[in-house]
């Protein structure tokens, strides 16, 4: 004869739990992520395609000018201001450059900066970022349409040097 062993009630089974959670913890966390969607920031996704696209032929023109005139550059960045030390063959030296410090995933944390041209040469302005932070530098001239950039993570004191590639 066969003995019969008790039978349990459902809920003191612990695989009923592991086959019920699984489930259900997926769809907690799909509900997590999906709040996270719809309250996060998209400012990666541009919605000018067609401009971008456009602007990449400007961009490549500004480039081309930094290297014809082999435009270099050593930034400085202290907590409240940026130096310049800024090197090529020019004409005439700009009597101000436009200074961009791009944040790699927040567009509404990009900085430009206006760097002036002092008596000594070089060039001066106001640090309005907290250091140490990664950032994509665009140093360009209006005037003389070209552009120097690189991505680095800045921190006060160092130098960060640009050249035309």
């Amino acid at each position: 004869m066969k003995s019969q062993e008790p039978q349990s009630r459902w809920y003191k089974e612990p695989m009923f739990y592991l086959v019920a959670g699984i489930p259900l913890l997926a769809i907690g966390w799909g509900v997590v992520m999906l709040n996270l969607a719809m309250s996060g920031e998209d400012s990666l996704v541009s919605d000018s395609y067609y401009k971008d696209g456009v602007s990449y032929t400007e961009n490549q023109e500004v480039h081309e000018a930094a290297e014809r005139l082999q435009v270099t550059g050593d930034l400085v960045f202290n907590t409240d201001e940026i130096h310049l030390d800024l090197g090529g063959y020019f004409d005439e030296y700009p009597n101000t450059l436009n200074l961009q410090l791009i944040h790699p995933t927040l567009e509404k944390r990009d900085v430009t900066v206006l760097l002036q041209r002092l008596p000594s040469g070089q060039y001066a302005g106001v640090n309005e970022i907290e250091l140490p932070e990664r950032r994509h530098i665009w140093l360009e001239s209006p005037e003389q349409g070209w552009r120097v950039d690189t991505t680095v993570l800045i921190e006060p004191g160092q130098v960060v040097h640009l050249q035309a590639k």
